[in-house]
């Protein structure tokens, strides 16, 4: 992660975003321990449909 931080830094970014599925805490804990914060948190809809032909 201080690899791609200081990549990002040089090639002129402004911050990082990560995506993280909600089950996976204990990639939260490792990214909060290293100084990111919870901007967000989303859900995903689905509904199957059944085909009438």
């Amino acid at each position: 992660m201080q690899y791609i931080e200081r990549w990002a830094a040089v090639v002129g970014c402004q911050g990082i975003l990560i995506r993280s599925n909600i089950k996976r805490k204990e990639a939260h804990r490792f990214y909060e321990k290293i100084g990111y914060i919870n901007i967000k948190q989303s859900l995903i809809f689905y509904k199957e449909l059944i085909s009438q032909a």
